[in-house]
């Protein structure tokens, strides 16, 4: 068996799945992703989406040879189900796990290429925090908007979800679009979390329900922008 990798600084997102299907056999995406977005909150370090672990890791660790899928479950008959994977017998000790990416795609890991994505990263300027008065007259807007449309949430309900929406909020320049950023993110919780009877994020919810969430913001929030425009 493949020895595990300790340590959150040597310990590549690739090394972790294939430690996690060492230790479990098999799982599902969301799984992974769960016990990844764990680990790495309880060390301070920034996750990515479920949706975006799937595009960079699970379909490219398919492509090269890596995981297999082994079964099917469905644990509700209005959600697709869940694909399980295992570790494809023989490849548990493969170098690729380490960069999986750049396996994939060596251009990804030309120095040129990573100096340029940093150069662009370091010209972005980090935005003042709102404050807290901001922050409400923002979340007054949005809720507002969304109660006309029949989407209810609070702004507890919300922080708990999505704890880190003033920083992101931050990003965007005008106080509607700030506006409009909530209410797309408060609006696929909502929604998720209704057809879930409970409060859970966009991020963990499957196909095809993930997708009508997130559509659903963008709708609302470009015809919030429109009616302020």
């Amino acid at each position: 068996m493949a020895s595990k990798v300790r340590g959150w600084l040597h310990y590549p997102t690739g090394l972790f799945i294939r430690d996690y299907l060492l230790e479990h056999g098999e799982a599902y995406p969301q799984e992974i992703w769960r016990a990844l977005k764990e680990k790495r909150k309880s060390l301070g370090v920034a996750y990515g989406s479920v949706r975006s672990f799937h595009l960079n890791y699970i379909y490219v660790l398919k492509k090269l040879g890596l995981i297999q899928p082994v079964r099917r479950e469905r644990v509700n008959p209005k959600w697709f189900p869940r694909t399980y994977y295992r570790i494809v017998p023989g490849m548990e000790n493969s170098p690729l796990w380490s960069a999986p990416q750049i396996a994939l795609d060596p251009r990804r890991g030309k120095p040129s290429i990573r100096r340029k994505y940093a150069k662009e990263r370091a010209k972005k300027m980090v935005p003042k925090p709102i404050t807290p008065e901001e922050l409400e007259r923002i979340w007054n807007a949005a809720s507002a908007f969304l109660k006309e449309k029949g989407y209810i949430i609070t702004r507890e309900e919300f922080e708990i979800v999505k704890p880190e929406w003033p920083n992101e909020a931050g990003l965007y320049p005008t106080f509607e679009e700030r506006v409009g950023y909530v209410i797309r993110q408060a609006a696929g919780i909502a929604y998720i979390s209704r057809l879930a009877r409970r409060l859970t994020s966009v991020e963990e919810a499957p196909e095809p329900f993930r997708s009508e969430a997130i559509k659903l913001g963008r709708t609302l929030e470009k015809e919030w922008l429109r009616r302020k425009g």
